[in-house]
Order: structure tokens, then sequence, then C-alpha cells
């Protein structure tokens, strides 16, 4: 079984320095972020290392990216010889569109879904690769591939992602999710009695993180257990859990005093 890449890129001139949008292929390539999920290792690829990239994403049984098909692919694609577009590929930006009928931007999409967005824009990464600050650019890019994975993992979790629509938050279905979704796995936990791990979206007052509880009740779409690492009852909401882990049946005599 093959690995699974989560990639973006960035470039060295701008769609103003090329002629516009129809000469993406001359926009050049600064570096390539990679989220091996195999490895579990974020990689930037400078274009001295695309050989070794390029075996990466031949290997790689699933790529995933954001508006990758169009734009990634096509900007990367005079560095290799074989086609890119033949490779397994997931574009979130292409599934986006196929349940909204139109397009989103990846950092309002992250700022609603995950509570934080990217990190700068495009054009920052070009200023960094011009001055050669290669340090702020890999952060950079590599701070775009961690809220794309992060996306991919929520959608993949949950089976949908969330946008505001007039004011609204409402969610977008999507077609690469588990089959089963993170409540379905909160309330199999709560019925056995088990005790799980959750890793947890951040908040303003506490950093996203793993948390061992032990659930007491759902209300509507909030989460009402007993959190070992405040040893006490605490509130969660459900669509702010990206990962459920279980931790099998444990000693709750803690949970017995509420």
């Amino acid at each position: 079984m093959g690995d699974k890449l989560v990639l973006d890129l960035e470039t060295k001139k701008s769609f103003e320095e090329v002629g516009g949008d129809w000469h993406k292929d001359q926009l050049g390539v600064s570096v390539v972020g990679v989220y091996s999920y195999e490895r579990d290792q974020f990689r930037a690829f400078r274009e001295e290392e695309f050989g070794e990239l390029g075996e990466w994403l031949k290997a790689a049984d699933l790529i995933i990216g954001f508006n990758s098909k169009s734009f990634d692919f096509n900007v990367l694609q005079p560095y290799f010889k074989f086609k890119l577009a033949k490779l397994p590929h997931l574009d979130i930006l292409e599934e986006v569109y196929y349940a909204l009928g139109h397009r989103l931007k990846l950092d309002s999409l992250a700022q609603i879904t995950l509570g934080e967005g990217k990190s700068g824009s495009g054009l920052d990464a070009i200023w960094y690769f011009k001055n050669q600050e290669w340090d702020k650019l890999i952060k950079y890019c590599l701070d775009d591939v961690r809220v794309t994975r992060d996306l991919y993992e929520y959608g993949k979790e949950h089976g949908q992602l969330w946008y505001e629509n007039n004011g609204r938050r409402e969610p977008i279905k999507v077609r690469w999710g588990n089959g089963h979704t993170i409540k379905d796995l909160l309330l199999k936990a709560q019925r056995s009695g088990e005790r799980i791990e959750i890793d947890y979206l951040k908040t303003d007052l506490e950093d996203r993180g793993w948390r061992q509880i032990d659930i007491k009740a759902f209300k509507n779409n909030q989460l009402q257990a007993f959190c070992h690492a405040k040893q006490g009852i605490r509130f969660f909401q459900v669509e702010k859990i990206i990962k459920v882990r279980s931790l099998g049946h444990q000693n709750n005599w803690q949970t017995k005093l509420f």
C-alpha cells in the first residue's frame, strides 16, 4: 500500500508578471510543501530536490490538495516528464464546487471550519522567494499544507465542512467521508461506556490537543463529559472534534462523583 500525500506549492512569479491566468506554466515553482501520512512528516522540496519529489508523487495512492488540479499540477507539470494529471488525486476545491456550485477560498473555508486560516498570501510567498528568505517561505507553504490536511481530516471524520452563507454557518457535504461520522463514534462510546481520546480544535482559551474523556450526555450538538486533564465536567462542541480514539473500558470511579 502506497502513501497518501497532502500538497501545496508556491510560485516564483505572479500572474501579472507572466501575462495572466492562461500562462500558469510560466509561473515557476519556488517550493513544494508535502505532508506524508506514511512518514507522518512535513517536508519542503526546493527545485533541486524535485527528482525525489517525483518519486514520492508516483508512489502515492492519493494526492490531496486545494485547487490543485487546475493550479498546482499545471504549474508543476513542466518539471516532470510523467503526467501529473494521471495520478490519483482529491482536490478539495473541486469537491466544494460539486456540492455548492461555486468556489470558495481556502482561507474562508478554514476559518469557518477550523477556526483558523492561512498565515499570509501568495504574494507574500513570492516576496520571500525574491528576497531569498527561505525559512519564511517554507514555513508559509507548510502552514498551507497543514491547513489543507486538517480540512481533509475534518471532512473525512465529519462527512462535511462548513462555510458562511449570508452570515449563517452552513454545512458542505463531502464525498470522501469515512461512512461513519464523529457523532456516530461518540454515541457508540457513550452507549458502551468506553473512555475515549478526542483531538479537539483550539478555542480562545485553550490550545488544540488530545483529551481523555468519559461521556456523560449529549445536548443538541454539545457533549458533556468528564475531562481527565481538567479533573472535572466539561462541555465540548461535537463539530470541533477532529478525531476520536477508543481507550476501551477504564475504571471510571472519578465520574461517579458527578
